[in-house]
């Protein structure tokens, strides 16, 4: 018995360690994109992922309630060219992190809102990558432009039912598109930071307003809604712009392929970082287009950046 016991206690211990092992690893990537045992679809635990007005949604056109009365949105510090301060592998997707705070502003908000940070969807092709759809629709990628209520912090924020407001902007691949933009130097920048908690300063290299120069403004739909990512506060006021920003191919395609989710010897590529659409559950979405007698005035407020 004795010549037994010492066995059966060693391997014991062995399984001891390896469930440890396993679980530390867990805990350390307590939710992910690319792994089942940690994807969208096992995040329901985490904060408010299992609630009613989680994002993000497919929005219907038909469906959403028609505004009359567009409420234009006043951009601030967006055409400066020192806002950007770094761009970083999160380990779940590509972000911008901010040193000025630019900040919009405008009728439909109930305080001055500040930019806090960019970051980006995509799919493992040049298309299918958004989080966001459009009756149905995917585009390539989606970027979101993160702001917090009156410069809170994010756990701030997420404290507050109208803590965000978070602007999406669709990005679609155009393969005759070959003018040099902005956006080609920011996919340079990707180039920096392909493993995890790597990050590259930027200061001066391009301003918010350069990478929004083609966007639509002119019409966008509005609702209550999530963070996409854990721990999903509801606490967020979305703004959806519904035709694209057009990349090119090869910019799109430097962006998608050049980061990983870990290391580049552990050969995760960072892909599909985007989460399911959500139920609606009988919330409202709301549609706005400017009238006509505005928009020379829209189009002068935003062009005068560039």
């Amino acid at each position: 018995m004795g010549s037994v016991g010492f066995p059966l206690k060693l391997s014991a211990c062995i399984l001891i360690f390896l469930i440890l092992e396993n679980f530390c690893v867990t805990s350390d990537e307590h939710w992910c994109y690319n792994d089942p045992k940690c994807g969208p679809n096992t995040w329901g635990p985490i904060g408010s992922c299992s609630g009613k007005k989680q994002s993000p949604i497919n929005i219907e056109s038909k469906a959403a309630k028609h505004k009359s009365n567009f409420e234009s949105i006043y951009f601030s510090e967006y055409e400066n060219l020192n806002i950007a301060k770094k761009v970083w592998n999160t380990g779940h997707y590509a972000q911008i992190n901010f040193e000025v705070k630019a900040t919009i502003s405008g009728p439909g908000f109930s305080a001055k809102y500040y930019l806090w940070q960019c970051h980006f969807h995509w799919g493992t092709e040049n298309s299918n990558g958004a989080e966001h759809t459009i009756d149905g629709k995917r585009y390539a990628m989606e970027m979101h432009l993160v702001h917090t209520k009156n410069n809170m912090t994010i756990e701030e924020a997420s404290k507050q039912s109208d803590g965000f407001v978070v602007l999406a902007f669709l990005l679609e691949v155009d393969k005759e598109h070959k003018q040099v933009t902005p956006w080609d130097t920011l996919a340079r920048l990707f180039k920096e930071i392909p493993e995890k908690d790597d990050s590259y300063d930027v200061k001066g290299e391009f301003s918010m307003g350069g990478l929004l120069h083609t966007a639509d403004f002119s019409h966008y739909y509005r609702y209550s809604g999530s963070l996409t990512s854990p721990p999903c506060a509801e606490a967020v006021d979305w703004i959806v712009f519904p035709y694209p920003i057009y990349l090119s191919y090869q910019v799109a395609n430097i962006m998608r392929t050049s980061l990983y989710f870990t290391t580049i010897k552990d050969n995760r590529p960072m892909e599909n970082n985007f989460r399911p659409t959500q139920d609606l559950n009988g919330r409202e979405v709301y549609y706005y287009t400017e009238h006509k007698s505005l928009f020379t005035c829209i189009g002068y407020c935003f062009s005068r950046w560039f």
